[in-house]
């Protein structure tokens, strides 16, 4: 095993580096102790002497000063006081005697000592001068005299001991850095010759284990690792072969997937009708179906999108977010082979399975056949609007005439009968003439008479214009119109139409005695928002996608209506430039909204 190896190579180098640090412990204990014992001894002693000669000399003039009548007691209390420092310094050196000789001198001078304080106190005791100095030069002047030769050879002995030491000291240093200096070459050598024999085991597999990765790499799984041993390396070798073989059959396998799923993505796209343009995240074109291409070579692109395509696709590269136009209003015209063909662009943004943008897919689909139907439509309904209007002309002129009563009396139940024949003649005049309205504006026949106005005068406008219809249910109109609102550019006619349409239900739906709220709001991007919200039932979310289509009613309401008024609405609003939208309140009711590019100076921002 690779870790045995790694253990028994490094045993030897652990094993010298133990017993060098071993002996270095031990020598250095050797060196530290000898030095404490001897120098610090032979210190003390040399420290006690120089005290003891200066006590010494102290207690000398003690004697000298109480050999004069005027100072015998200060001479007294001098000797006193260095006869207690020198005793003390004497037992001092006596306690730390090492070295041979030294306690034949200590004892000497312990008694010389003793002598010449004998000699002391005998001359304190003594009251004549004459007898003093006697006893001065005849016993304390020779002890005085002993003591500090013998205070000498102490000194020398224990310095000649102190300066001995530095030999010995530089002898052991010098055995014991050859020693070491021995044991780090052995060491070394022997940790050299395991290192490369520790390296070759290890590094040889290692780079045949590289330059197998390095050919995998590549893309080449051909290269085996060889297995050189039994050990942890060789099964990583064993594991790099089962990987690289099991890489081959995944690579196989997935080859395979790969060649299917792009001919079935290439089949699919070629069946599909309309041109797909598919994108990658810097807008160039990766990918495109027949319909596509025969598209470009017809219009002459290239490999390229029409310029407005482009912008969308941009548009939709940066903001991630789909483009999906509901309206044919979004179609583009583009003339192939003689004809218009129309193509209402869908661009679906495409998210890998970590959620990142990495491309779109542009769907043109052709809506020419929906496009011809729905103008037909639209010429339909004009053409039996207009048709239809003339008759009913006649029809109302004749109810009116009858109402008159100028061809002749009439009965209560004529009259009746005619009164109702003319309230429907006039709500048909009223749905044919909202369906000629719509029609034109399908058509882009806005006539719109745009002018900049304040939101305050549109909502000011339309509440003096709907205070009568309020009455009959005793409805409350609040208006509010939010401060420094920018003004809007607006055809005045047109947007009244739309507040009455929104009042108009709003009245219809409310409960008596209720309340409706009409303001204007900031929205974002320097937007206007104008709303309706009344306390009615509300328009179930279900429904509120389709409640602007034409003819649409909400299924189980009661009250009479064409579905015209909201379709309307939204197509004057959409002709402004504006969206539409309906939202239920948090407490009961609805609010129809619309929202408006705001501007100033008479400029649109």
């Amino acid at each position: 095993m690779l870790r045995t190896r790694l253990f028994l190579n490094l045993t030897p180098f652990v094993i010298l580096l133990l017993g060098i640090g071993i002996y270095a412990i031990v020598l250095f204990s050797r060196i530290t102790t000898n030095l404490d014992v001897t120098v610090t001894g032979n210190y003390l002693s040399v420290q006690a002497v120089q005290q003891m000669k200066s006590s010494l000399i102290r207690m000398e003039e003690g004697v000298l000063l109480a050999m004069d009548d005027n100072n015998k007691d200060l001479g007294r209390a001098v000797f006193e006081e260095n006869r207690k420092h020198f005793e003390e310094q004497l037992d001092r050196e006596l306690r730390s005697t090492k070295l041979p000789g030294e306690t034949d001198l200590n004892r000497q001078l312990s008694a010389d000592y003793l002598a010449f304080k004998n000699a002391g106190l005998h001359i304190l005791s003594l009251n004549q001068q004459s007898a003093q100095r006697e006893a001065f030069q005849r016993n304390l002047m020779p002890g005085l005299l002993s003591i500090d030769k013998l205070l000498d050879d102490i000194y020398k002995l224990n310095d000649k001991a102190i300066l001995s030491i530095t030999p010995n000291v530089e002898k052991i240093t010098r055995d014991a850095t050859r020693l070491m200096i021995v044991c780090i070459m052995v060491a070394m050598c022997i940790a050299s010759y395991a290192c490369y024999k520790l390296a070759r085991s290890i590094v040889v597999p290692i780079q045949s284990l590289t330059r197998a990765t390095a050919e995998l790499g590549k893309g080449n799984l051909e290269t085996p690792v060889p297995v050189l041993a039994r050990d942890e390396l060789g099964h990583l070798a064993e594991s790099f072969n089962t990987m690289a073989a099991q890489l081959r059959a995944y690579r196989q396998s997935t080859t395979e997937k790969i060649m299917r799923m792009h001919r079935t993505m290439d089949s699919t796209l070629a069946s599909f009708p309309d041109p797909v343009f598919v994108l990658n995240r810097d807008g160039s074109i990766e990918l495109t179906n027949p319909a596509a291409m025969e598209l470009s070579s017809v219009l002459g692109l290239g490999h390229a999108l029409p310029e407005r395509l482009q912008e969308l696709a941009r548009k939709a590269l940066d903001s991630g977010e789909n483009y999906l136009p509901h309206s044919f209003k979004e179609v583009m015209t583009f003339r192939l082979y003689g004809k218009e063909n129309f193509f209402l662009p869908r661009i679906l943004v495409m998210r890998d399975e970590d959620g990142e943008l990495f491309g779109v897919a542009v769907v043109l689909h052709d809506v020419t056949r929906f496009r011809l139907l729905d103008d037909a439509k639209t010429n339909l309904v004009s053409t039996v609007s207009h048709e239809i209007k003339t008759p009913l002309t006649s029809v109302r002129m004749v109810l009116h005439l009858l109402l008159e009563k100028t061809i002749g009396p009439l009965t209560p139940r004529q009259n009746e009968l005619l009164v109702t024949a003319r309230d429907d003649a006039e709500r048909l005049l009223h749905i044919l003439n909202d369906l000629l309205d719509l029609t034109r504006l399908e058509e882009g026949n806005n006539d719109l008479y745009k002018e900049m106005t304040p939101p305050g005068d549109l909502i000011q406008n339309v509440a003096d214009i709907m205070r009568e219809a309020l009455k009959p249910k005793d409805l409350k109109l609040t208006c509010t119109v939010e401060e420094g609102l920018p003004p809007v550019l607006v055809d005045r006619q047109r947007i009244n139409h739309v507040f009455t349409n929104f009042l108009n239900n709003a009245i219809k739906y409310s409960p008596y005695g209720g309340e409706i709220v009409l303001s204007a709001s900031r929205a974002a991007d320097h937007e206007v928002q104008f709303s309706v919200a009344d306390h009615g039932p509300g328009v179930p979310e279900d429904y509120q996608d389709r409640i602007f289509d034409r003819f649409y009613r909400v299924p189980e309401q009661t009250k009479t209506g064409a579905g015209l008024g909201l379709s309307i609405a939204r197509e004057i609003v959409v002709a402004h430039g504006g969206r539409i939208g309906v939202k239920n309140r948090q407490d009961k009711g609805s609010e129809f909204y619309f929202v408006l590019a705001g501007g100033e100076d008479g400029l649109l921002y």
